[in-house]
């Protein structure tokens, strides 16, 4: 524990985490009931419903979804960079919202499943610590000291101001009372939960997971562990906030993290992602020793 406490204390900020061995139960905690900024670690509670609506049978995934330019978001993704008409699946989108965090197809499957029952399955779940109450748009807008529903704030005002870090430092999307948030204890349930086929059928389980493997942003996970090893996980970046959460498949067998991490004071987003991993990589050696 020594070993990865050395490493969180060279991350410029707040960290916290949490990780259980899913076959032998250790687990390892480091402010692990402090409340953090979710960013976009939210589509992971997001993916989980979208999923359970599939079990219920409210929501088919090959239904394809026509994209209209006025539901454009600021931010990841490709889809804001394409034309009308283009008619993606439910499972397209949910790929696009994991693997390169595409903020568009977040907010078509947030409206989806809807705010308020995305809401109650984290309650019925028993994630206290978690709230939901901001799609991509409406965090990136106030970040940015912008109003959804002003219609002189456009994206392309939006997206500007995110080009020159032009940021408001007061914004409900900073407040913990109004903002999406979690901590790295409920996070490591909700995966726990995904794992073991508590809360989905065995098919979306494994649509879950497949999609969490498949993601292209690798820096801070997986970055410093073994070549090869498999993590399925999502990022999440905010200012001053950076997190990770997922799976990692690992010899000594598969464990959960959730590595959060605010108030960073480092500019550099690349040497405060390898800070990071190199927690990460502490911990999974802690496991494998």
């Amino acid at each position: 524990m020594k070993t990865i406490l050395d490493a969180v204390a060279q991350v410029p900020g707040v960290v916290g985490l949490a990780s259980k061995n899913l076959t032998t139960g250790q687990e390892i905690r480091h402010n692990a009931e402090q409340i953090f900024f979710t960013a976009s670690t939210l589509k992971v509670p997001l993916l989980v419903e979208l999923y359970r609506q599939v079990d219920q049978g409210l929501i088919d995934v090959n239904q394809r979804i026509e994209l209209d330019v006025s539901e454009r978001v600021p931010g990841g993704g490709v889809l804001k960079e394409l034309s009308s008409g283009l008619q993606p699946t439910i499972h397209d989108l949910a790929m696009l919202m994991i693997i390169i965090s595409d903020n568009m197809a977040t907010d078509i499957l947030f409206h989806l499943v809807g705010r308020e029952k995305l809401n109650n399955t984290l309650a019925d779940l028993g994630l206290n610590q978690t709230q939901i109450p901001m799609t991509c748009r409406e965090l990136i807008y106030s970040v940015c000291g912008m109003e959804v529903s002003q219609p002189l704030h456009t994206l392309e005002l939006a997206t500007d101001k995110l080009k020159q870090q032009e940021f408001d430092l007061n914004a409900a999307a900073l407040s913990e009372n109004l903002s999406d948030i979690s901590s790295p204890d409920n996070m490591c349930q909700l995966l726990e939960a995904i794992y073991g086929g508590d809360i989905l059928s065995a098919a979306s389980r494994d649509a879950v997971l497949d999609i969490l493997k498949r993601q292209q942003l690798d820096n801070v996970m997986p970055s410093a562990l073994p070549p090869g090893t498999i993590v399925a996980h999502k990022t999440g970046t905010l200012p001053s906030i950076r997190c990770d959460v997922g799976i990692v498949f690992s010899p000594a067998g598969p464990y959960t993290l959730a590595l959060m991490a605010k108030q960073l004071n480092s500019a550099d987003r690349l040497s405060t992602d390898a800070s990071l991993a190199a927690v990460s990589r502490a911990i999974y050696d802690e496991f494998t020793s």
